[in-house]
């Protein structure tokens, strides 16, 4: 039976956790989801895309006068540009980098550069970066119905044992959800790294 105290029922089962359960199913499909925009492509293309222009004395970015398209499954960056007046501006841009690249009317396919493993470094860096974050938004999951519980406690609508309840599960809850971003983590740097360099990054990290 439920007690009653003040007039109020005194809740005897633990279902404040079920919040944080939801909310951690969802940040680790998201931050799994998400980290299919973290590729060894992104490199040269966010360098490609910072491309600044002097045209009629306004500063213009590449975007301003181009299209950038790119498919991880191909070999180079497709640039259109919209007037070929700008291919030379352009062009002398890829030459600073260096890049390669084949020039067909408005059509400027750049190949892709293979990355040093400081390069790919950075890239891992970012991932590192977003893991953090999405485990300080697993960490706030994990806090809020705890919250919840202990002011509930405090106003008599549970008991001690609700109370504690709710704080084990909500922690078995974040460190299971820990565990998961950790290992979709480690997946993801080592397709990012190959074999080779993954192997070199295992061992610069002892």
């Amino acid at each position: 039976m439920l007690n009653l105290c003040w007039g109020w029922r005194v809740i005897k089962e633990e279902n404040y956790s079920i919040q944080a359960k939801n909310l951690l199913e969802f940040l680790i499909q998201d931050y799994s989801e998400s980290l299919k925009s973290f590729h060894q492509d992104n490199f040269y293309l966010h360098e490609i895309k910072k491309f600044r222009f002097n045209i009629n004395n306004r500063i213009r970015k590449l975007l301003d006068i181009s299209e950038v398209k790119n498919n991880f499954k191909d070999k180079f960056y497709h640039i259109i540009v919209f007037n070929t007046e700008y291919n030379e501006l352009i062009k002398t841009e890829l030459d600073l980098i260096p890049l390669s690249y084949r020039e067909k009317g408005q059509n400027i396919y750049v190949d892709k550069k293979t990355l040093t493993f400081n390069q790919l470094m950075r890239i891992i860096d970012d991932i590192e970066g977003f893991k953090n974050k999405t485990l300080t938004k697993c960490s706030k999951a994990k806090l809020e119905p705890i919250l919840r519980a202990k002011n509930a406690l405090e106003n008599d609508f549970i008991d001690q044992v609700i109370s504690r309840e709710t704080s084990n599960r909500c922690q078995e809850l974040y460190e299971s959800t820990e565990k998961e971003i950790l290992k979709i983590t480690e997946k993801k740097i080592k397709f990012v790294l190959g074999l080779e360099n993954y192997e070199r990054y295992l061992k610069e990290k002892v």
